[in-house]
C-alpha cells in the first residue's frame, strides 16, 4: 500500500522540496542560529514548532502551527491507521514543511507518539515521509515519550522533585524527577480520545460513567506501582489537554496574567472545571471561554483522568507547564539547569527583544543594587535579591512601548511574556517591583491574590532600592567609579564623580521613609544633598 504515497512523479518533486528545507544558508540575522523544525505526530493532533535554540538554553518559539486529525480514531478492526487517515496526515504535513521552508530552517525532526505505536501499519506513513521530504521519524516508546516530554516541561518552571502526568489524546505518561532529572516513567493507553470513546457513552455523560472512568484510571496507577507524592514533590502537568482546562480555570476568575505556562490549578478548582464542563450540552460547552473548540468533545474525559491523577498521587494542586515533547525533543536528553540559570536566560532574551532597553545601562544598574542592598538591607535573601536583578535588567524595557510609562509598561510587558522559570508568583512579584519602584504606594489590586503574605514590605524595600540605583546610574559616566557607605551616624553616604547639582528630595524622604536612614550624596566639593527644606 505505500504505493499510495509514493508515485513516482510526487517522490522525484518532493525530494526536491527535501533538499530546499534542509540544506539551507545561514539565518538572516548574523550571530543568531538557524531555526529547527519539531513535528509531534500525536493521536489527536499534529502539531509543529520552529524554534532557535541561543547558546545559554533559551528557546524562542518562532511558530507553532497544529492540525486536528484524530489518527488514534482512525484504526481499522486489523489495527492498521486507514488510507484516508494517512492521506490526512500527509496533508497537513505538506503545509509544515512549508512552512518550515519559508523559515529557513535548519533540520526537521519529526516524532510519533502512541496512535503510531500501536497502528500495525505504522512504518507506511514513516515511509511516505522518508521518501517526500527525507526525514527519518523516530515513533516513540511510551517511556521514551514520557522521558522527553518531561524534560521538555520541568525546563521552563522553578521545581526540582516531583512527578509530571502528560495526557495526550492516546495515552497518558507519568514520570518522576529528583533533582531535575528524570528517575522513573509509566506510560498507560489512556489518552483523552480513548477514554471518551470507552467510558462516556452520552454527552453530556452521567455521573456512573465519569465515576467508571475515574476508578479505571486509579485502578491502573495501583497496578503500575505509581507513588503518591513526597513531601517535598510537586505534580506537573503538560499536554494540550492540562493547557486547555488551565485557560478555562484561569478565564473563570479575576487573574492578572494571560498565559498557562506557571499557572496553579488547584484540586478543587480542577473539580469545579470538571464538574461544570460535564454539565454543559455539547453545543454551549464549545463557547466555553478557554476552551479550544475542536477538545469540547473529548475534555471532559480528559479533565477526569487529570483529576484522577492528582486523587491517587495526593496532590493539591497541579502546576502547569506550557512546554512538553517538542520542546523535549528540541533539546535532547542532556542535564537540565537550574532554574536560577533558565530565568536568567529567559530575562536576557526578553529584553533584548526591545530597542529601548540598553545592555549596559542595565548591567551597571544591577551592580549599584548589589552594592545598596548590601547596605540598606544585608537580610534581604537570595529571591528577593533575584528579583531585584531581574527587574534592573527589564526596567527600561517599557521605553519601546510608552516612553513616558516606560515602568508601567514594562511591568504589563512581564506580566504577558513567555518567561520561563517563572511561577506566577515569581513573575507577579516581578511586575509588581517594577511598579512599586516608580509608585511606591500603588501597587495592581489584581496581582496581590498573587503575592504572599511579606511580600509588600519586601518589595517596598527593594523598590527603593531599584529606583534610587536607576537614578544613580543615569548621573554616571559609563567607566566612573560609585562609592557608597553608611556613616558614623547611620545615614547612607554616596559619593559621584565630578561635580553635581543634584538634589534628590523624593528619594531621601523615600529611603528615611523605608530604611529609618537618610541619604546624602556627595561630590568632589563635598555635601551637596538633599536640599534643605
Amino acid at each position: 500500500m505505500a504505493s499510495r504515497w509514493l508515485p513516482g512523479a510526487a517522490r522525484d518533486a518532493h525530494t526536491d522540496r527535501r533538499m530546499n528545507v534542509r540544506l539551507t544558508g545561514p539565518h538572516a540575522v548574523s550571530g543568531e542560529p538557524d531555526p529547527i523544525a519539531v513535528i509531534d505526530v500525536g493521536s489527536n493532533s499534529l502539531r509543529m514548532m520552529i524554534a532557535r535554540q541561543r547558546s545559554d538554553g533559551y528557546l524562542e518559539v518562532i511558530a507553532e502551527p497544529r492540525a486536528t486529525v484524530r489518527l488514534a480514531r482512525a484504526v481499522d478492526a486489523a489495527g492498521s491507521l486507514s488510507p484516508e487517515a494517512i492521506d490526512r496526515a500527509l496533508t497537513v504535513l505538506d503545509d509544515f514543511m512549508g512552512l518550515a521552508a519559508r523559515r529557513r530552517v535548519a533540520r526537521v525532526c519529526a516524532v510519533g507518539t502512541a496512535a503510531l505505536r500501536d497502528a500495525a501499519n505504522a512504518s507506511e506513513l514513516e515511509a511516505a515521509i522518508r521518501a517526500r521530504w527525507g526525514i527519518e521519524m523516530e515513533v516513540l516508546d511510551g517511556p521514551t515519550e514520557g522521558r522527553r516530554a518531561a524534560l521538555g516541561a520541568i525546563y521552563g518552571l522553578p521545581v526540582e522533585h516531583g512527578l509530571v502526568v502528560d495526557l495526550g489524546g492516546g495515552s497518558l505518561q507519568i514520570a518522576r524527577f529528583r533533582d531535575r532529572a528524570i528517575r522513573e516513567t509509566w506510560s498507560f493507553p489512556l489518552g483523552t480520545l480513548r477514554l471518551t470513546d470507552r467510558f462516556l457513552s452520552s454527552d453530556p455523560p452521567s455521573d456512573e460513567d465519569l465515576e467508571a472512568l475515574r476508578l479505571h484510571v486509579r485502578a491502573e496507577f495501583v497496578s503500575a506501582g505509581v507513588p503518591r507524592l513526597a513531601r517535598d514533590e510537586v505534580l506537573v502537568g503538560t499536554g494540550g489537554t492540562v493547557r486547555n482546562l488551565a485557560a478555562v480555570s484561569r478565564r473563570g476568575r479575576r487573574y492578572p496574567i494571560v498565559r498557562v505556562h506557571g499557572y496553579t490549578l488547584t484540586r478543587r478548582r480542577l473539580r469545579r472545571v470538571r464538574d461544570r464542563l460535564a454539565s454543559l450540552a455539547p453545543d454551549q460547552r464549545r463557547q466555553a471561554p478557554g476552551l479550544n473548540r475542536d477538545r469540547a468533545d473529548i475534555i471532559v474525559a480528559g479533565a477526569s483522568g487529570v483529576l484522577a491523577a492528582t486523587e491517587h498521587v495526593r496532590a493539591r494542586s497541579l502546576l502547569v507547564s506550557g512546554q512538553g515533547l517538542r520542546e523535549g525533543v528540541a533539546r535532547g536528553d542532556g542535564p537540565l539547569p537550574a532554574p536560577r540559570v533558565v530565568r536568567r536566560a529567559s530575562v536576557d532574551a526578553l529584553a533584548r527583544r526591545f530597542a529601548s532597553w540598553d545592555e549596559d545601562r542595565a548591567r551597571r544598574r544591577g551592580g549599584i543594587i548589589e552594592m545598596l542592598t548590601d547596605l540598606l538591607d544585608p537580610e534581604a535573601g537570595e529571591p528577593l535579591r533575584e528579583t531585584l536583578r531581574h527587574a534592573s535588567m527589564l526596567y527600561d524595557i517599557g521605553g519601546s512601548v510608552d516612553a513616558y510609562r516606560r515602568q508601567r509598561a514594562a511591568a504589563d510587558i512581564v506580566l504577558s511574556a513567555d518567561l520561563s522559570g517563572f511561577a506566577h508568583e515569581d513573575a507577579a512579584r516581578l511586575a509588581a517591583l517594577i511598579r512599586v519602584a516608580h509608585r511606591p504606594r500603588t501597587l495592581a489590586r489584581a496581582l496581590r491574590p498573587l503575592l504572599g503574605a511579606g511580600d509588600d514590605e519586601a518589595l517596598q524595600r527593594a523598590g527603593a532600592i531599584l529606583v534610587l540605583a536607576d537614578a544613580l546610574e543615569l548621573r554616571l559616566a559609563p567607566d566612573a567609579p560609585l562609592r557608597a557607605r553608611l556613616g558614623d551616624g547611620g545615614e547612607l553616604r554616596v559619593q559621584l564623580p565630578g561635580r553635581s547639582g543634584w538634589h534628590p528630595d523624593r528619594l531621601s524622604e523615600r529611603i528615611e521613609r523605608v530604611f529609618g536612614r537618610c541619604l546624602l550624596i556627595e561630590d568632589e566639593r563635598g555635601e551637596v544633598g538633599p536640599a534643605p527644606g
